[in-house]
């Protein structure tokens, strides 16, 4: 069975218009619920669902995505009553009426919303999986073109961010970062490799210090390590030099031009403003993909005492430049927002191996970290993003909102 092209054609229609108003309501939400997290604690409204909604005006690439992406009409009746609080009368109005029509479509069409997807599907149109299949066969054609052209690239790209109340300044978080850079390559022709960093460069400074098992912080202020178990042999002796004025540890002459894994570990307890004190009320955690990079595992591990007076946000964005303090929140950056809708999960810090599509082993990374930064992986709750073929010369956020 397959539809006639005039439904296809209003069904098309009527996602677009159903994506404006969803845009519209959503937009009118405080900052704090155009997350996914936001949205299900203020509105006691299901979480997957609210995932649904966001990846339905982000994700979709035509107004039939916007129909197989959107959850049930039940639940965008629920939805739509629970936002009446937030939104003028006729925008809700607007909204209830064009759910209203997406449930005579689905009667005109089919027996169900389930099975219109399917009908959707076997017409041809453009179905959302494979949408997301193509967006990331561009991203990976992006990587292949930036590989040849720089003559670099990075297999994995782990990065890992424990985010603690610092005891001797409460104006700012203790941050202890893990960037892990998995399967390096360098042509002969490419640029050196540079490991970058947003913290003033510390005045003393002369050469990275050497991590092992048994080191553990010193609390003394910021520093840089290379990490020996995760680094490959010569890492430590390729160091040339540092760049004060862009920030980074340079590293050369790898003679033999093989791939190559390098980690650090950062200690900063002084440039990351606390949310709870600040007058901005947020923070943001980022990683910027300088080097073209087959898959990223993010995590930000945040302290159970800030996270639950917070709500959490995520986006990618154009460039890699540091955001002041003030100007964190993911609404200030609007005008640099690729039209990438990144998944963020909590994963689970009780089970064997916290879910993950890579073959990394997360949870020995992390307890390598924790022992470094002696702190108790029990008290912080666990934000996980994963990305294949990451966009080259963007930057990924994660952003907390606190209360």
């Amino acid at each position: 069975m397959s539809l006639h092209q005039s439904n296809l054609s209003a069904l098309s229609q009527l996602g677009k218009e159903l994506r404006s108003a969803l845009k519209v309501v959503i937009n009118n939400f405080p900052t704090r619920m155009q997350s996914i997290s936001g949205m299900s604690e203020h509105l006691k409204y299901n979480r997957s669902n609210c995932q649904r909604l966001l990846n339905a005006i982000s994700k979709s690439k035509d107004g039939i995505e916007v129909i197989c992406l959107l959850p049930g009409i039940t639940s965008l009746m629920d939805f739509c009553e629970k936002s009446a609080l937030y939104i003028e009368a006729e925008e809700n109005h607007k909204l209830y009426n064009l759910i209203e029509e997406f449930q005579k479509q689905i009667r005109l069409n089919a027996r169900s919303h389930s099975e219109l997807k399917r009908l959707l599907s076997n017409n041809g149109e453009a179905h959302p999986k494979k949408s997301i299949i193509i967006e990331e066969d561009k991203q990976a054609r992006l990587y292949e073109a930036a590989k040849e052209l720089i003559g670099i690239s990075v297999d994995t790209l782990f990065c890992s961010y424990i985010l603690s109340n610092n005891t001797k300044n409460k104006k700012f978080l203790q941050e202890t970062a893990m960037i892990s850079k998995l399967g390096n390559t360098h042509k002969k022709f490419a640029p050196p490799f540079v490991q970058f960093y947003t913290h003033p460069h510390p005045n003393n400074f002369i050469t990275p210090s050497l991590v092992t098992a048994d080191s553990t912080t010193s609390n003394d202020g910021f520093s840089i390590g290379i990490v020996d178990e995760y680094s490959s042999d010569g890492l430590f002796d390729a160091y040339a030099s540092y760049s004060p004025s862009n920030s980074g540890i340079v590293f050369d002459d790898f003679s033999d031009n093989k791939p190559f894994d390098a980690t650090f570990l950062f200690d900063n307890p002084d440039e990351l403003a606390n949310p709870i004190t600040h007058q901005s009320h947020c923070s943001s955690t980022s990683i910027s993909i300088r080097n073209p990079t087959k898959q990223l595992v993010m995590l930000v591990f945040l302290d159970k005492s800030i996270d639950m007076r917070s709500t959490v946000n995520v986006g990618c964005y154009q460039g890699n430049q540091k955001v002041d303090d003030g100007h964190l929140k993911a609404s200030d950056m609007w005008t640099e927002r690729l039209p990438s809708f990144p998944d963020l999960k909590i994963a689970n810090l009780l089970s064997p191996n916290i879910a993950s599509s890579s073959s990394l082993n997360i949870v020995e990374l992390t307890d390598y970290q924790f022992n470094f930064a002696q702190l108790d992986k029990q008290n912080f709750v666990c934000y996980l993003m994963e990305i294949n073929y990451p966009i080259w010369s963007s930057t990924y956020r994660i952003y907390f909102e606190h209360s």
